[in-house]
């Protein structure tokens, strides 16, 4: 029995070394929030999160939803780590169907029984030490270097970053479609003795990698000195899956410079970029896209200005001239600081804009102004903006361009350092494309005489 003991003592040892040698790292949030308002509910509709939409007589409600983030990090050493992201999202009372994707609920009804855990992250991180470039290899999440009004999104693919010196370059493949089926139109046919399949549709072309969607980045960033940061960008998009007609372009090459410059109390961060490509096979692409971000050091806070022009088409059928995006609940612009005009970078669930999270306006294009201040006063912290947003382009010849002004504030209290509490208010005075009380100024995502939308948000976030 002593040398059974002895053996079985001996290899559990030799088991656990390897996951002893591991650091483990545990890492989270957990947000919640609430909103009397009279513009969403929270719930998912054409593949926004809002049901309400802008409405005359427009009521109010008050709902409540909740998100959880869980990350798990195994870190063998400084060198390498398998990084693992999970997210839990819940509407208090729950939502019946067609949320995130789900055929049942999302565990906020009575019981809470049901699984709703989403991966966001897996991927593995290492520095490689023959090239000495640092990769990270699966699910990751992905930003562009514009402020994100492009793309920002966990995606599946391989990214590279090395330093030069003052130089830094980066190299990534992302695949992010590869599930499109093609089912040619059924064509009658006459039977014969070698041809016995009466009406019947030929096979659907699909496969992995037969139809598919990928993203190539190159970019690169040179820090000129402790103030002045310049970067230039290549991407690359090659859409298979354009040959369903439902994707947005076929071809699409974007171009673009950034940078990020300190002068005296002020950061600022212009950028721009051109696109170019085919939307079809007879059908040229491009588009374009330019703006600032700024923070000016003033008193006990900051004074933020950001203002951006996204290129538009005349044409809603075809759309050529318009900035392109891959989706249009992956882009952001979160140094607005807005909640109604331009979806909040802070919100959870219900992170949505009269725009219902398209930044592109239907392929018209956007021209927003946003302007604010920030400050922290001990465990004190709050802000207040204003902002302005049109079409670039009408697509009909009554529409009009103005969307609206927003104006909004929030303050806040840090419980403690990993706890705080806020509450905010927004208000936005529609313009005449969705508030007009003729129904041939606006543009599709409104009705006439709508109500203009206003929210008012209670949060409770802890990080870890």
């Amino acid at each position: 029995k002593t040398v059974a003991i002895a053996a079985a003592v001996g290899a559990l040892a030799a088991i656990s070394v390897p996951a002893m040698a591991l650091e483990n790292e545990f890492h989270g949030m957990y947000k919640f929030m609430g909103y009397y308002t009279n513009f969403f509910d929270g719930t998912t509709f054409a593949g926004n999160q809002t049901k309400l939409g802008l409405q005359k007589d427009a009521p109010s409600g008050w709902f409540a939803e909740q998100r959880a983030r869980l990350q798990y990090i195994a870190k063998a050493n400084d060198n390498l780590k398998l990084v693992t992201h999970f997210e839990l999202d819940t509407r208090f009372g729950g939502i019946a169907t067609g949320y995130k994707g789900t055929t049942g609920n999302d565990a906020g009804n009575i019981d809470a029984d049901t699984l709703t855990l989403e991966t966001k992250s897996i991927y593995l991180d290492f520095n490689d030490p023959l090239s000495g470039a640092n990769f990270k290899v699966g699910m990751q999440p992905w930003a562009d270097s514009y402020q994100s009004l492009f793309l920002l999104a966990d995606m599946t693919g391989v990214y590279a970053t090395k330093k030069f010196g003052p130089a830094t370059a980066s190299l990534g493949w992302f695949r992010f479609d590869d599930n499109s089926v093609i089912t040619p139109a059924v064509t009658a046919v006459t039977a014969t003795a070698t041809n016995l399949q009466v009406n019947a549709a030929p096979a659907s072309v699909t496969g992995p990698g037969r139809l598919s969607a990928d993203l190539i980045v190159i970019d690169g960033k040179y820090a000129v000195n402790k103030d002045l940061t310049v970067g230039g960008t290549y991407y690359d998009i090659r859409n298979d899956t354009r040959l369903t007609a439902t994707a947005a372009f076929e071809k699409l090459h974007m171009i673009g410079v950034n940078a990020d410059v300190n002068v005296g109390p002020a950061n600022i961060k212009p950028f721009a970029a051109y696109q170019f490509g085919a939307k079809t096979a007879t059908t040229d692409l491009k588009g374009y896209l330019l703006g600032a971000v700024t923070k000016t050091k003033v008193g006990a806070g900051a004074v933020n200005f950001s203002a951006i022009y996204m290129s538009g088409d005349s044409n809603s059928a075809k759309k050529e001239k318009s900035f392109s995006v891959i989706g249009a609940n992956q882009t952001y612009f979160n140094a607005a600081n807005m909640w109604l005009l331009v979806r909040n970078g802070a919100a959870v669930n219900s992170s949505t804009s009269v725009l219902a999270n398209d930044m592109t306006a239907g392929g018209r294009g956007l021209l927003g102004v946003f302007g604010g201040y920030e400050a922290t006063m001990g465990k004190v912290f709050y802000n207040a903006n204003v902002g302005y947003a049109q079409t670039a382009q009408a697509q009909t010849a009554t529409e009009k361009k103005s969307l609206g002004t927003e104006i909004n504030a929030q303050v806040g209290y840090k419980l403690y350092d990993n706890l705080s509490v806020s509450g905010a208010v927004a208000y936005a005075m529609l313009g005449d494309a969705l508030g007009s009380k003729t129904a041939t100024d606006l543009i599709s995502a409104s009705q006439a005489n709508a109500d203009n939308p206003y929210a008012v948000n209670l949060q409770l976030s802890y990080t870890f």
